[in-house]
């Protein structure tokens, strides 16, 4: 069995969903991440907000986040289980490297052990001849 912490669909066929914003977590800037598809399938965002962090990144609220994903073509999007051990990670030829700055014990770049995690991997893409 395989699961994911996510909680809401917060985008649907391009809009917000309304009913997302109004629980109090959702309307204070946060940590956050998610994922998103356009409408054809062919694109996937894996977004990773930072938050908690003066002068660097206070979070942002859930609407917000929409307006985000929804700018950049999305029509689907799930909130996920964000926070400040929220980092995302991406494997390169040289090992791994993590994209954002995620908080532990209140130190910046410091990342968390956590216990659960989404993984995708591609085959690399194929150039235009």
């Amino acid at each position: 069995m395989q699961a994911v912490a996510g909680n809401r669909l917060f985008v649907n066929h391009g809009k917000p969903v309304m009913a997302s914003f109004s629980q109090h977590s959702n309307t204070k800037p946060y940590s956050r991440i998610a994922v998103a598809v356009d409408q054809q399938g062919q694109k996937l965002w894996l977004i990773a907000v930072d938050g908690k962090q003066p002068f660097y990144s206070e979070g942002v609220t859930l609407a917000e986040l929409a307006e985000i994903v929804i700018n950049l073509g999305a029509d689907q999007a799930l909130n996920l289980d964000g926070g400040g051990s929220s980092t995302l990670v991406m494997a390169t030829s040289s090992g791994t490297t993590v994209l954002n700055a995620p908080i532990h014990t209140k130190l910046p770049m410091v990342e968390r052990p956590v216990a659960n995690h989404l993984g995708f991997y591609a085959l690399p893409a194929i150039e235009n001849q």
